[in-house]
């Protein structure tokens, strides 16, 4: 059989896919109740280390520990971030106690949230110390790795004070050549992701073919024996990997490139995609969670599509001898191999990648190039090969910066789901590969045959993308203590509020990925109940995205109140609006808007209504479509509840038969009163707030009187992100942490 260790490689992968799905828990590691308290300590060897950039412009120390005192299952290592200042740093191979805060993970709660302890979990990482402090030591240190360690740090801080690189600069090469990301700018990595040209800063197969190969060739020229030749290329990228710190990618390409090597030697001749299986097969043997890692996937598609889907697709469109048909059929074979991946993770698609890519990776070689001499020149010397180095970075820069402003650049792709996935793979296979999976072989193909599997390329792509869309959701956001709720009707979708008090960049981690995750890359309308930052901090989020090309907001509505009553958020939020480009209205008492085919009707504030707190003044909204009603209630409190009881009371008929109740201030106890309950009598009440928040919200009598009016109570804190669905007249209420 050619090539057998390929259909190998699918059964072993296929195993583990299917073990996974069943025993996935089994290699996450849950901190025992007897660890899991605000210091502890660790005793153990330190495995390897890096250098970070604080939120503050600080740097700090991490270190990634083989525990000895404690066992973390199927885990490898615990990551310490040592305190900030001037902290003694051990070696790499001492042996060390350490002291510090034991911090779990964070449990993804919304969907399409990071979910940080099954990213780890891939990585071998139990869980966290913070403020760490190394209390003992033996002095001892794994001398060749502790080496390669100062060798990197020698290399950045060249790469610091190259006269011509900047800041930016220095960051970008060293994410590119020497695999650290931690000084990247969230902005360049963001224009970078955006413009689908981040993969060129993983340490993969550009580097091996550019520094490997080029040592092998070099050597050749030598005319040494082809035993020397062959080892030392292979030893010298042994080193750089774990110089840069074995990643998927990295493993995978000196793999490769090991295998290409000592073939001829055992008289073989090298095939990429036995050697692509190989290194599969060791990486999931390793650490069977490498199938839940986006990188370890993206780095095999892409590899994939250019190694079995590019010929596939040159013979089925037919060979024409065309440099850019073929740069154009390349970038086509890489998206079709990787749009599952990216729906699986990131739920965008960078339209105009495939121009970008076409204009951006020809220069990659040079600056690279460029970037290596730069780690060996100091001083002056270091402008030589510093010059085109940022010259084509500010290239890059200008080109993304572009690309990410163009209008439609950024497809709002959503999620798929595994049977979605798995049809779209059968379907391509079947359109590539049609010739060669029939029994019964012809030498020719008919022009039918060849227009009908051209023809299922698009088909299976409109069937990962297709989005459909429930008649009514409402989506409660789990936004720690704060407010975020997403409501679709059809294809309309607003927000009303998005912020918090004790998650951090609530907008960008949490809001935003959930916005992708449903293919929303444009809100009908933004509405803000009040002011306070838990209401209001991730909108600003959202409007920076928005300012960089991301999702749109159309509309933002304020509360309309007295201008005394408007303060420096709420004047914030106006600027804002304008400086971009979001038209701003404002609703009051007896005011409607249309959402699809939903109405909301404001019952506060009153038009002008003065008040001391911002709480009193928040926009409350009576949702009414066919049957369904909402109330969604902000964080009323005094004058505005008052305001509430009294139009409840003067239209009893339209407030009767609530179903859906956004209980006030995350329940506070001194909103949602009996007398108040009484008159809705909800069925169900949705309450946001943050999980051991120090207000102790939800309080107990708010609890209490819920449950006695006959109330479904769900808690965000509780259960995550909340999904109420109205689907051909039948309600569904989803909690995601349940349904996980």
């Amino acid at each position: 059989m050619k090539r057998p260790l390929c259909p190998v490689a699918l059964v072993i992968t296929a195993i583990v896919f299917i073990y996974l799905r069943f025993f996935l828990t089994n290699y996450l590691y849950e901190i025992p109740d007897d660890q899991e308290k605000e210091t502890g300590f660790v005793t153990g060897v330190v495995a390897r280390k890096e250098a970070r950039l604080s939120p503050s412009g600080e740097n700090f120390n991490v270190i990634y520990v083989v525990p000895q005192n404690i066992s973390i299952g199927k885990m490898k290592y615990i990551m310490c971030s040592l305190k900030e200042g001037d902290v003694y740093v051990p070696s790499v191979g001492e042996y060390v106690k350490i002291t510090g805060k034991i911090t779990p993970f964070k449990e993804v709660r919304n969907p399409g949230g990071f979910d940080s302890r099954l990213y780890y979990a891939t990585l071998k990482i139990a869980f966290k110390i913070y403020n760490a402090e190394v209390v003992e030591t033996d002095g001892r240190e794994d001398f060749l790795r502790e080496r390669l360690y100062e060798l990197k740090m020698f290399f950045e801080k060249n790469l610091d004070n190259n006269p011509v690189l900047s800041d930016s600069d220095s960051a970008i090469l060293k994410a590119m050549i020497l695999g650290d990301k931690a000084f990247m700018d969230d902005d360049i990595k963001d224009m970078y992701k955006n413009s689908g040209i981040m993969h060129i800063l993983a340490v993969s197969g550009l580097h091996i073919s550019i520094i490997g190969m080029g040592l092998y060739k070099a050597l050749r020229k030598c005319k040494l024996s082809h035993y020397i030749y062959t080892a030392v290329p292979i030893i010298v990228m042994y080193l750089y990997g774990e110089m840069c710190g074995v990643g998927s990618s990295s493993f995978r390409a000196i793999c490769m490139f090991t295998i290409r090597l000592v073939a001829p030697l055992v008289g073989r001749t090298y095939d990429i995609l036995t050697g692509l299986a190989i290194a599969e097969v060791l990486l999931i043997l390793d650490c069977p969670l490498y199938l839940y890692n986006s990188g370890f996937l993206f780095s095999f598609c892409a590899v994939i599509g250019v190694t079995v889907v590019h010929p596939a697709m040159e013979e089925l469109f037919g060979e024409k001898k065309m440099i850019i048909r073929s740069g154009i059929m390349l970038g086509l074979s890489i998206m079709i191999s990787t749009l599952p991946i990216y729906m699986l993770y990131y739920f965008t698609y960078p339209l105009f990648s495939l121009i970008s890519n076409m204009i951006i990776i020809p220069l990659v070689s040079v600056l690279m190039v460029a970037g290596i001499l730069c780690l060996f020149m100091v001083g002056f010397t270091g402008a030589v090969p510093g010059v085109p180095a940022h010259l084509i970075l500010l290239f890059y820069k200008t080109v993304c910066g572009v690309q990410t402003k163009l209008l439609g650049n950024t497809l709002y792709i959503g999620h798929a789901g595994e049977i979605k996935i798995a049809c779209y793979c059968i379907i391509v296979c079947i359109s590539l590969f049609y010739p060669k999976l029939r029994l019964r072989k012809k030498k020719k193909h008919s022009n039918i045959e060849n227009y009908l599997r051209r023809a299922l390329l698009p088909i299976a792509v409109a069937i990962l993308i297709c989005q459909p869309r429930p008649e009514l959701m409402i989506s409660a956001l789990y936004v720690g203590q704060g407010d975020g709720i997403v409501i679709e009707d059809g294809r309309d979708r607003i927000l009303i509020d998005g912020g918090s008090t004790s998650e951090k960049s609530v907008g960008r981690y949490s809001i935003i990925p959930y916005l992708k995750y449903r293919a929303i890359g444009s809100l009908d309308a933004a509405i803000v109940t009040h002011e306070d930052s838990d209401h209001i901090s991730g909108l600003f989020e959202i409007m920076d995205d928005m300012e960089k090309g991301g999702i749109r907001i159309k509309r933002l509505i304020l509360p309309d109140v007295a201008e005394s009553s408007r303060g420096d958020n709420y004047r914030e939020l106006e600027r804002r609006a304008t400086e971009i480009g979001i038209p701003v209205s404002y609703i009051s008492t007896g005011e409607e808007i249309s959402v699809g085919r939903s109405k909301f009707l404001c019952i506060n504030p009153d038009k002008g209504m003065a008040t001391e707190g911002a709480n009193a003044y928040s926009t409350t909204l009576l949702m009414m479509r066919g049957e369904f009603k909402a109330l969604f209630t902000g964080d009323v409190e005094e004058e505005g509840q008052e305001n509430i009881r009294e139009t409840i009371k003067s239209n009893s008929q339209i407030f009767k038969d609530i179903t859906l109740l956004k209980v006030a201030h995350h329940g506070s106890k001194y909103t949602t009163d009996e007398e108040f309950l009484s008159m809705i009598r909800p069925k169900i009440a949705l309450i946001s707030c943050g999980e051991d928040n120090r207000y102790g919200h939800p309080h107990e009598e708010v609890l209490e009187r819920l449950e006695n009016v006959g109330a479904k109570i769900y808690r965000t804190d509780e259960s995550g992100a909340v999904t109420i669905k109205i689907e051909d007249d039948r309600l569904e209420t989803e909690t995601f942490l349940n349904n996980k």
